[in-house]
């Protein structure tokens, strides 16, 4: 008997309500896709610009209460954050059984207010955070790593979350791995626009709307560029 396809993405990082409406957006894009979904916050102290975490579990069946679950990707929107999820896992294989993905923004948010010493830095280089991502897979672990430089882009970065949605939707898609749920390109993007606020100005409105949905689709079409090997383990887009 072939086992239910699933899909769990979490949300570490470093903010605010905006990650609430980004884990809406996942949530309502597997919903417009035909499957059921679950918002977990396993911790927040946004109010003080610390450490926000928001799982959303996707699945075939509704999902009832507080159900036990592994990570199947991490939507980092920083290293920091992305490499958090990961090395507080402890024991890679027994944390993620199917294997983890991420996929994150290539660049470092510097910490608030504490971001020295007498000894230097408190924080690493992208290229040492990097450095500790190859590590793991060394140790044969099932990790694969799919990084994007936002900035380039030239977005607002209240956008980020349309466009890494549309980073994981086509890397989704690209795999065809048959334990994933897939979450449809005309899916996601319904579930960026119920999410769009709506402004007294219909017109303004609808602007708002057509740029969620351009970053969206800047996101999956820089993952499906990607010239590589589909096999790679480090994916740089």
């Amino acid at each position: 008997m072939a086992k239910e396809k699933q899909l769990t993405i979490t949300n570490p990082s470093i903010g605010g309500s905006g990650y609430l409406t980004l884990s809406n957006i996942q949530a309502d894009a597997a919903i417009e896709a035909g499957f059921h979904a679950a918002i977990h916050q396993c911790r927040g102290l946004a109010q003080a610009g610390g450490p926000l975490c928001v799982d959303v579990m996707i699945r075939e069946h509704e999902v009832k209460g507080s159900v036990p679950h592994s990570v199947d990707y991490v939507n980092g929107f920083d290293l920091s954050e992305a490499w958090r999820a990961v090395y507080t896992a402890g024991d890679f294989k027994k944390s993620f059984p199917r294997g983890l993905t991420v996929v994150a923004d290539f660049y470092v948010e510097e910490p608030i207010l504490v971001t020295a010493s007498r000894k230097g830095p408190r924080y690493l280089t992208r290229d040492e955070y990097l450095k500790r991502f190859e590590e793991v897979i060394d140790q044969g672990n099932d990790l694969r790593l799919v990084f994007y430089g936002f900035k380039k882009h030239k977005f607002l970065k209240i956008l980020k979350g349309p466009f890494s949605l549309g980073v994981i939707a086509a890397d989704l898609k690209i795999r065809k791995d048959d334990r994933f749920i897939t979450l449809t390109k005309k899916a996601a993007i319904q579930g960026i626009l119920n999410n769009v606020p709506q402004m007294k100005d219909p017109a303004t409105t609808a602007k708002i709307r057509r740029l969620n949905q351009n970053v969206f689709e800047t996101g999956y079409a820089a993952r499906k560029e990607f010239a590589g090997s589909q096999d790679e383990r480090i994916i740089l887009i």
